[in-house]
């Protein structure tokens, strides 16, 4: 008869106890707060489906949601091949894996507001250092807070500095799990460094 060993959700508990805290709740209060109307004072009174049904008639929200799925997609077309690049350009062995690892989980512990304020700071035209650069030294007219495409440069570039070490970092944990066999065995075969990665590396990574 196999006995199974429950005490590891002992571990989990915290963890689950913390996103039910920092998500679940928070999610509950404003799905609470999205079907009710209020005059002040803290008195609520029942909406429905009102605010949804306007919101679904809103031009404004069909043009912003057009442009959150442009952006993803932009974002998916540059972090998804620049990661696997990144990944497949990082040593497998010796002293600089682990300064590489270390190298490209950093943007990602910066929090995502904290990102938002330092990358704002720095392409401002005037005291930004990057948009000083660009304006002052270049001579390219850039000013994110007044020109549309430079905020959309601005901001996918933003994400792309900050999201793109997880694909790199999920991409170099599949090339890790890799056997080295798999490389011989394609030696062995005179497969091309194209072969190896399309039919080896990138179902790995995938």
């Amino acid at each position: 008869m196999k006995v199974v060993n429950n005490r590891a959700w002992l571990f989990v508990l915290p963890v689950v106890i913390l996103v039910a805290f920092n998500a679940l709740i928070p999610m509950m209060t404003v799905v609470n707060y999205s079907v009710q109307e209020t005059f002040g004072n803290n008195v609520f009174f029942w909406q429905g489906l009102d605010w949804f049904i306007q919101l679904m008639r809103s031009e404004r929200f069909h043009a912003a949601l057009g442009r959150q799925f442009m952006f993803t997609g932009l974002i998916l077309l540059i972090e998804v091949p620049l990661g696997v690049i990144i990944a497949l350009s990082m040593p497998r062995k010796g002293f600089w894996v682990p300064v590489c690892l270390v190298t490209m989980a950093l943007p990602m512990l910066i929090p995502w507001n904290v990102v938002g304020a330092m990358w704002n700071i720095f392409t401002l035209p005037d005291i930004g250092l990057l948009g000083y650069f660009l304006n002052h030294t270049l001579g390219i007219d850039y000013d994110m807070t007044q020109d549309p495409f430079a905020a959309w440069v601005t901001i996918i570039t933003m994400d792309v500095w900050h999201w793109t070490s997880l694909v790199a970092l999920l991409a170099f944990a599949g090339l890790k799990s890799i056997p080295d066999a798999y490389y011989q065995a394609a030696k062995i075969d005179q497969a091309s460094r194209w072969k190896v990665f399309r039919f080896i590396e990138l179902p790995k990574m995938a």
